[in-house]
């Protein structure tokens, strides 16, 4: 790799850590400021399903955009509008408005977002493509780290409106750096492209894999409309607390980050996905039954690990298979796809949190969630062993 793409790369590693840090500072702030104002699981559960929809809604535009124009352009102008949201976000209260700001903010990550992801594979070979992603994803976990503490600090000490103000400074950072990042500007292309969804369904691998994958985040994720009151009221514990328990969760991503980059082969990687999607199940477990707020750090280190390996390989084993000139349109997909399992999952959670308590809900995402992977393990397996070159894959 040459010196400027090493720099771009780099660049591009930092770049989303910034973002992600932000992004995460300002979640936990709105989340807050929903549950102080007297917002139940449903309010929750409507934050984050207001940021989640765009995602879905415009991933066929935006894998278009990706893989048709300077990516450059795209980091600039999205980063821009974003920062400008966030400004606008961090002046008003009101539930309404709040709500259609986070739609507004969730149509630019679904440009931003995925131009970033589809970077990296573009700057690195197949074989430093899985640790490279193990680094991009150990500097995002280190951020999210730091996340819930700067923003249960700056929240409890100055208000939600401060957090906010930082997500907008990082989307500035952002937008410059997509300007340093070296890249060949994408030709114009002429002719209908071929839609993401319609490439990832062409390959067994990716179905067999998005399809449980989807099922095992609705079961997972709608705990975290639950988990601020597990912490808070079931506990009985402080804002801080709270900040604290989601900074140990990214901790043990971290640790999971940094030991996953030394599995490059697509067989290996499947066994890496099973197995963790299991751990992560059982650590949804050891929430419900944790009998104060300290068992719960423990188990959010086994959590967290399980959690950063699942994601790394989920990654890598996409992005290894993708076609080459269509990164950008499989990575919205991909996003879309995750972001609709999201939406289910907090749909779900605001749901069944009216008839059952948090520790009720992480038990049953624990014990359902084995489902998935252990329904899918072979297939997956098989699928994997199978891995054509991207190149001849038909992406137009």
């Amino acid at each position: 790799m040459s010196f400027t793409s090493e720099r771009s790369l780099w660049i591009s590693i930092t770049a989303r850590a910034v973002s992600l840090l932000g992004d995460e500072a300002a979640l936990i702030a709105l989340t807050l400021r929903m549950h102080d104002a007297g917002g139940g699981p449903g309010a929750v559960a409507a934050l984050f399903v207001a940021g989640m929809v765009p995602l879905v809604a415009c991933a066929p535009l935006a894998g278009r955009l990706i893989d048709r124009y300077d990516s450059r352009r795209l980091l600039l102008w999205s980063g821009l509008a974003q920062a400008g949201l966030c400004l606008v976000l961090a002046g008003i209260h009101g539930v309404s408005l709040t709500l259609a700001l986070v739609a507004l903010l969730g149509a630019g990550q679904a440009v931003n977002g995925a131009t970033w992801q589809a970077l990296i594979p573009a700057l690195v070979g197949p074989e430093r493509l899985p640790a490279t992603l193990g680094w991009s994803q150990s500097a995002r976990t280190a951020a999210g780290i730091a996340a819930p503490a700067i923003a249960g600090l700056l929240a409890g000490r100055y208000g939600t409106s401060v957090p906010l103000l930082l997500d907008a400074a990082t989307f500035v950072a952002v937008a410059g750096a997509g300007l340093l990042v070296c890249t060949t500007p994408a030709a114009p292309r002429a002719g209908r492209m071929r839609g993401g969804y319609a490439i990832v369904r062409d390959d067994a691998a990716l179905v067999t894999l998005l399809a449980p994958l989807a099922g095992f985040i609705v079961l997972g994720a709608m705990v975290n409309v639950v988990e601020v009151f597990l912490v808070r009221d079931t506990l009985s514990a402080s804002a801080t607390w709270y900040g604290v328990v989601g900074g140990t969760w990214a901790a043990g991503m971290l640790l999971g980050s940094l030991l996953g980059g030394r599995w490059h082969r697509q067989p290996s990687l499947a066994r890496v996905i099973v197995c963790n999607a299991v751990l992560l199940s059982l650590a949804m477990s050891g929430y419900a039954a944790a009998p104060s707020v300290a068992w719960l750090l423990p188990v959010a280190v086994a959590g967290g690990a399980a959690n950063g390996l699942l994601n790394l390989g989920v990654a890598a084993m996409i992005m290894l298979r993708a076609p080459e000139d269509a990164r950008g349109r499989v990575s919205a997909t991909v996003n879309a796809v995750t972001s609709a399992a999201l939406i289910g999952a907090y749909l779900l959670g605001g749901v069944l949190a009216t008839v059952a308590t948090p520790r009720q809900l992480f038990l049953a995402s624990g014990l359902l969630g084995l489902l998935a992977p252990m329904a899918t393990c072979r297939r997956l397996a098989r699928a994997a062993a199978y891995h054509p070159q991207p190149a001849v894959l038909r992406s137009r």
